[in-house]
This record gives C-alpha cells, sequence and structure tokens, in this order.
C-alpha cells in the first residue's frame, strides 16, 4: 500500500507540474500609408519668420486624421537618386552647397498636422533666394 501511495502521489506531482496553460496570441497588423509627393519648388510660398526668408508647401492629407497624428509613428523622406539608385534621407536633413567663393547650407523639415503635412526649405543666410532644385519628391510614412 505504500508503495501505491508513493506511486500515486509521483504521478500527481508530475501531473500537476505537466498541465499545459494554452495561451492565445492574435496578430495584430498595423495599418500603413506611405506616398511619395512632388513637389515643384515655384509652387513653394515664401514665409518669413524672425530669422528671416523660407519656403513651404502645405499639402492637404485626409489620411493624416486626429487618430494617426494622435497614437501613429509619423516619418518623412528626402526622395532622389544617388549614384543611379533610389535613395530615402530621413528628414530633418541639411544638404551643404558650394558655387564659387559661396558656401551655404540647405536645410528640409516636414511639420505635420491633423490633415496637413508642411515641407519646409530654408537656406543657412535666410536670404530670399529660392529653392535650389526644380522639384522635390518628399515621401511620407504613417504607421497606427
Amino acid at each position: 500500500m505504500k508503495k501505491f501511495t508513493l506511486l500515486a502521489s509521483i504521478v500527481l506531482l508530475f501531473s500537476s507540474c505537466i498541465n499545459e496553460t494554452k495561451r492565445i496570441v492574435e496578430t495584430v497588423e498595423p495599418y500603413t500609408f506611405t506616398k511619395t509627393y512632388r513637389i515643384y519648388a515655384d509652387e513653394m510660398i515664401e514665409r518669413t519668420d524672425v530669422a528671416g526668408t523660407y519656403y513651404e508647401y502645405e499639402i492637404k492629407e485626409p489620411k493624416l486624421t486626429s487618430e494617426v497624428f494622435e497614437y501613429g509613428i509619423l516619418q518623412a523622406f528626402l526622395y532622389y537618386k544617388k549614384d543611379g539608385k533610389d535613395t530615402l534621407c530621413p528628414l530633418p536633413f541639411s544638404d551643404f552647397l558650394i558655387d564659387g567663393d559661396y558656401q551655404w547650407e540647405e536645410q528640409f523639415t516636414v511639420e505635420f498636422q491633423v490633415g496637413v503635412i508642411k515641407f519646409i526649405q530654408k537656406i543657412s543666410d535666410h536670404a530670399p533666394d529660392p529653392p535650389a532644385s526644380e522639384f522635390y519628391d518628399v515621401l511620407v510614412r504613417f504607421l497606427w
């Protein structure tokens, strides 16, 4: 009888340790939005602030909802070709340029508001010089 009690105790002990709890894992796919906008320099609006002149282009984007703005991940990239390859450079971005003895820096950034994406280009001396390129391609990505 002692052997039976010992055997039953061992079986109970091990069976309680082996009890598997199945965990259900739900996979949730994120929502994403990706779009490339071509912004022509001659369509950018010249603005001024206390530092001087800058250029801005406003894009109306209804997919940029208050939910995406509040809880999402918002990204913007300057999209261009470099050595014949597609290249994405995260914004903000600064580019240093030289023309003879004149050196300057172009600064690019994007601001997000609900329903609006603003592309902004500034030149280091904040002079009213127009943007250096004919157009800029900006890739915007939302993840929520």
